[in-house]
């Protein structure tokens, strides 16, 4: 879609709101656009001495000033709203967009970005619609009202000053040319800052542990300093849009001036060709030359704003314009009773395949555990099977079906994680329990809390599962991942795989999470990637894996009898 494409789409659904705010910005110009025959006629009527005529212009032209003032109040109150609820729309889209994007995406993107986009291209895109609403709307009728009451005070000039106007046009788009692709570059190097930021919040005991400050900042600084001088750049641009149309419309404004005063000089003359001037007459048309080209002004002063914001929208359109996550599947599942990867050819990048040909099957009820060293393909498998990543060849069966007629939301209902980076967030630790089951009553909370052992540590605390929690404070590594247990306990899940669940985490925490573990995995199909092989030797099946192929399968019996890449790898465990 493109840019023009989606801002129709946020405006079709407001056209009422719009039709209602163009009503009342005709209003508003057109009591400003009278104001000035009705003095001009008063200025006349006075030069006769009529001053009743005198008096009754003035009356007018004064309740014109107080209807038009009404008018403007609710034009902008209308236009403000609809421009927020526009916004909204947006925002609503961005982050359903974010809901709906793959984990591939994802990681082709820096965090930074989308709080971007969220936060910052957001108000860029809301100050520059409500700007570009208000001007355009009241700037269409007022040019086209002005040029009307010119024709009929003096057709003569009001052709002149026609003639004149795209001097004024073209010296505001040559200025904003310029500008714009200073505020794109302006707009990337915030979306930059922004990831630099939220990286060093999320991280920032490890930047303080490791004496990374000085470098750290160095780093914001830099990139601060380029951004500031983009944007010294981009606004002194912009600024120079207002004064240069405002030079070419004063010149216009003088010229009329003296053709009108030169006029003023033939009026018998000019009468016989309707072209009648007064000193009201030449009155009148300046303020209207002012009034003409007062909407050209005013655009060009929102010029900034209005290129900030085109900048901005370009990113959201960008980032609403991504694919959503592939789901094709129509299948719904409740149970899994076989997974099994059939000749599954996997990669990352075209150019270096993971794994090729690869050949897994796991029945109902196994315990299978994957071992090899880093890079191996042990993770790749998980995000296959959990579809974050789909397969480039071969395929990947679950009761026999494919996973990929199986619905992605029957799939991951079905099967429970627990990884190394445990998720907490920001909540109760009833509330992060019961994330995958809202519905889920205290009492089960309470059941799976027991049973991941996470209630030892939970009855200890003053508030007990009232108690609020973050990702950064009130939890040791060890009690997050029994937080984490629970929560997958509370699911109940056919499938339960665990990927080096226990690396991080210290002797006495990980003797606890292993009994849970056994606990949950217990009469269900189960997958433990792990590190820490003392973890798997009750496993019914290990799975070796090097280079991205199975290079041994077997009990840790009959591998550790075999003296093979099993063998050397538990042994070096121990060294």
């Amino acid at each position: 879609m493109s840019n023009k494409q989606r801002l129709i789409h946020y405006l079709k659904p407001m056209r009422n709101h719009l039709i209602v705010a163009l009503v009342f910005a005709f209003i508003f110009v057109a009591c400003q656009i009278a104001q000035p025959f009705l003095l001009g006629r008063a200025l006349d009527a006075s030069k006769l001495g009529d001053r009743n005529t005198f008096f009754l212009y003035v009356f007018i032209a004064f309740g014109l000033v107080v209807f038009g003032s009404v008018a403007a109040y609710i034009f902008e109150v209308i236009v403000n709203n609809t421009s927020q609820k526009i916004i909204k729309k947006a925002r609503d889209e961005v982050f359903e967009k974010i809901n709906a994007i793959s984990v591939k995406d994802f990681s082709l993107r820096r965090y930074g970005d989308i709080v971007q986009l969220e936060i910052r291209d957001m108000e860029n895109f809301a100050s520059g619609l409500f700007a570009v609403f208000k001007t355009l709307m009241q700037g269409i009728f007022t040019v086209a009202v002005t040029i009307l009451m010119m024709f009929l005070v003096n057709w003569i000039l009001a052709i002149v000053v026609i003639l004149l106007t795209p001097l004024s046009m073209l010296m505001a788009k040559i200025v904003s040319s310029f500008s714009h692709k200073h505020y794109k570059k302006q707009s990337a190097l915030q979306a930059n800052l922004s990831s630099i930021s939220l990286e060093t919040l999320n991280n920032i005991d490890i930047v303080q542990s490791l004496n990374f400050e000085d470098a750290s900042l160095a780093n914001f600084v830099n990139i601060n300093e380029t951004l500031r001088k983009e944007g010294k750049v981009a606004n002194f641009s912009a600024s120079w849009v207002n004064p240069s149309t405002r030079l070419v419309n004063n010149i216009i404004y003088v010229i009329i001036g003296i053709a009108g005063v030169i006029m003023l000089s033939y009026n018998q003359d000019l009468a016989i060709v309707f072209a009648i001037m007064s000193i009201g007459r030449l009155s009148s048309f300046l303020s209207y030359t002012n009034q003409y080209s007062k909407p050209f002004n005013e655009i060009s002063n929102v010029t900034a704003e209005y290129e900030n914001a085109k900048a901005s929208f370009t990113r959201i359109n960008d980032f609403l314009n991504l694919e959503d996550d592939v789901n094709n599947g129509k299948i719904e599942i409740n149970e899994i009773e076989c997974v099994e990867f059939k000749n599954t050819t996997f990669a990352y990048t075209p150019d270096q395949y993971l794994f090729d040909n690869f050949n897994l099957e796991i029945t109902k009820g196994q315990k299978v555990a994957i071992v090899g060293p880093t890079g191996a393909g042990k993770t790749s498998l998980i995000n296959l099977l959990m579809r974050f990543y789909d397969p480039i060849d071969g395929d990947i069966t679950i009761n026999g079906h494919s996973i990929l007629d199986i619905t992605k939301e029957s799939l991951r209902k079905n099967i429970g994680m627990v990884l190394q980076d445990t998720w907490i967030f920001s909540g109760t630790i009833a509330d992060n329990i019961r994330y995958l089951r809202q519905e889920a009553t205290i009492e089960e909370i309470k059941q799976a809390a027991q049973m991941s052992h996470a209630d030892i540590f939970i009855n200890t605390l003053p508030q007990g599962y009232d108690t609020f929690i973050s990702a950064k404070q009130g939890l040791s590594e060890g009690q997050k991942q029994m937080i984490a247990i629970a929560r997958v306990m509370l699911l109940n899940p056919k499938l339960v795989i665990l990927d080096e669940a226990t690396s991080n985490i210290d002797t006495r925490s990980e003797k606890l999470i292993t009994e849970a573990f056994d606990l949950m995995m217990k009469n269900k199909t189960s997958i433990v990637i792990a590190h820490r092989l003392s973890t798997i030797e009750k496993a019914d099946m290990i799975i070796v894996m090097k280079d991205g192929a199975i290079v041994e399968t077997g009990t840790h019996k009959a591998l550790m009898e075999q003296e093979g890449f099993y063998y050397s790898l538990y042994a070096s465990q121990y060294k």
